[in-house]
């Protein structure tokens, strides 16, 4: 049963109070890093930059915490310029391995999943960055040994709250670059690129678009895979469930309501093996979308159901880029 996160009787008045205890309980759950946060926002360099597609590509680097750097691509479309900047949208790769953040920028090899190259062929820069744990690193090593190493350093994090992190470092980069058009951006990701704008978006208000994909599934419903999914990637959640005898600390529809009065498009399909619970999942976003009601923001959260299974096929991906050019586009111009 998906409980309600607003009753029929709460205010808009009531609703701060609300959202602040689903944000704290939901931060707990991913716990904290042995080190304090940095303050100061990402320094970045670039490493090179290369033509492809028609645009230009920026690899670069960027801090994370203590003596951890992650590494990114930016996608410039060709008219874009520090005299002439566009909104900017990151970009959340899933669980694709060595690929990480090129993954998304693959027209050839990945056609449904290059969004950073499909935006910027619209006229966004995007931004893609490899979730710690993916990408180039996995030539030299494995997820176990980066994750065995993980924990040595942050006993008290997890692997979601470092992924956050690494995302919310790469939103302090595009606030820097002089071609960007902030203080708004947007965020895109697939399955567990999905996840991660759903849980960026919750937890940071500088994402002001979000388009999930694949990328929510109540907490409940993804028991069978608890003991290798939250032991490992959020053990403080883990941990909360046990000592609670199943009861989850906070569940997706929770998460959801936390981006109202914000834009979110969720994108999500019957018959993904990796989610065979959907009913519940439309149960979620059906709760969520009461907060938006509450705030009188209706318009701005929408789901988009279909058959295709674990994939975005073209005529969805153009439905996601709308949403961009609906609420992204005008916010970041005054309109």
């Amino acid at each position: 049963m998906i409980n309600n996160v607003i009753l029929p009787s709460t205010t808009p008045d009531d609703w701060p109070e609300i959202r602040q205890s689903i944000y704290q309980r939901i931060v707990d759950s991913f716990g904290e890093p042995s080190l304090p946060l940095p303050t100061e926002k990402a320094a970045y360099e670039e490493i090179e930059r290369y033509e492809k597609y028609g645009l230009t590509h920026i690899r670069l680097r960027y801090h994370m915490i203590g003596d951890e750097w992650n590494e990114g691509i930016c996608v410039v479309p060709a008219d874009v310029s520090p005299e002439r900047p566009a909104p900017a949208v990151l970009v959340c790769h899933g669980s694709n391995l060595v690929k990480g953040k090129h993954g998304m920028l693959d027209l050839e090899g990945r056609p449904n999943r290059a969004y950073a190259v499909e935006l910027a062929q619209r006229g966004y820069v995007t931004l893609s960055v490899d979730q710690p744990g993916f990408g180039p690193v996995l030539q030299h090593t494995t997820q176990e040994q980066i994750t065995k190493d993980f924990y040595q350093r942050h006993p008290r994090w997890s692997l979601t709250g470092w992924r956050i992190h690494a995302h919310k470092r790469a939103l302090e980069v595009l606030e820097q670059l002089p071609f960007v058009q902030g203080p708004c951006f947007g965020a895109m990701g697939h399955s567990l690129g999905g996840y991660a704008v759903l849980c960026l978006m919750a937890l940071d208000e500088r994402v002001a678009v979000g388009v999930t994909s694949t990328g929510v599934s109540p907490n409940l419903y993804n028991v069978y895979r608890s003991i290798t999914v939250h032991r490992l990637h959020e053990p403080q959640f883990a941990d909360a469930v046990a000592k609670s005898r199943g009861h989850m600390p906070w569940e997706k529809q929770e998460m959801i309501a936390l981006c109202a009065p914000r834009a979110l498009l969720m994108i999500e399909p019957f018959y993904d093996p990796y989610n065979p619970y959907i009913i519940p999942t439309f149960e979620s976003m059906a709760k969520a979308a009461e907060v938006y009601k509450l705030l009188s923001a209706q318009e701005k959260i929408s789901t988009v159901i279909h058959g295709d299974g674990h994939d975005t096929i073209t005529d969805i991906r153009n439905y996601c880029y709308g949403w961009f050019d609906r609420f992204l586009a005008p916010k970041v111009a005054g309109a």
